[in-house]
């Protein structure tokens, strides 16, 4: 695809001086979308890990409810659990990976007080309360490194369409229209040399 612009020696140079540019933003965002991929790459395998651990050990929690529920009963753990004082603080701030904002989210603190009367329940229970607020921490690092991904997986996904689009469509322009100033040019300073050339000879 051809650039429309005038065949004169300004559009040319104007066109050359787009194409060095255009040449140079190719580079930086190859560049760029290469350091996104890798540190996207690690991202995702940290994500990956942390997964994996909680797959293993939020089942352990929720058995470890279900077999409280299954000794005390549902109606006395749901009971218990209402009876629970938890008070949360979290401190979510934003860190910026190749210049791509992601959320981090970090638990200040995180208190779950056990209000609740101990005939009723299990050390089952107290068990499975104990193992919540040990991977809870884990949950809120999983949300933040989630978003991030997400987020990562975006902007590479924008880096990559605005390298294609200089690659196969602005740069070829570019040197195509290039192309065909600099042969039309070329045609005209040879027509003004023959015209020359003839008026010259009239003189003589």
């Amino acid at each position: 695809m051809k650039i429309r612009v005038n065949p004169t020696r300004m559009q040319l140079l104007r066109l050359k001086k787009r194409l060095v540019m255009s040449r140079r933003g190719h580079k930086l965002m190859k560049d760029k979308m290469e350091g996104l991929v890798q540190a996207f790459m690690e991202l995702v395998n940290d994500y990956a890990a942390l997964r994996d651990d909680l797959d293993r050990g939020l089942p352990a929690v929720l058995s470890l409810f279900l077999l409280a529920a299954g000794i005390s009963g549902e109606e006395a753990i749901t009971a218990a659990l209402e009876e629970c004082d938890a008070s949360l603080e979290v401190d979510i701030r934003r860190k910026s990976v190749m210049s791509v904002a992601c959320p981090e989210i970090e638990l200040k603190s995180f208190e779950l007080r056990s209000s609740y009367s101990t005939l009723s329940t299990t050390t089952d229970f107290d068990s499975a309360c104990a193992s919540l607020r040990e991977i809870f921490p884990k949950l809120l690092r999983l949300a933040s490194m989630e978003e991030a991904v997400v987020r990562m997986a975006d902007e590479i996904e924008k880096t990559r369409r605005r390298v294609n689009a200089l690659e196969y469509v602005m740069i070829p322009s570019l040197k195509s229209t290039i192309k065909e100033i600099s042969s039309k040019l070329e045609e005209a300073e040879r027509s003004s040399r023959a015209r020359l050339m003839k008026v010259k000879d009239m003189i003589m």
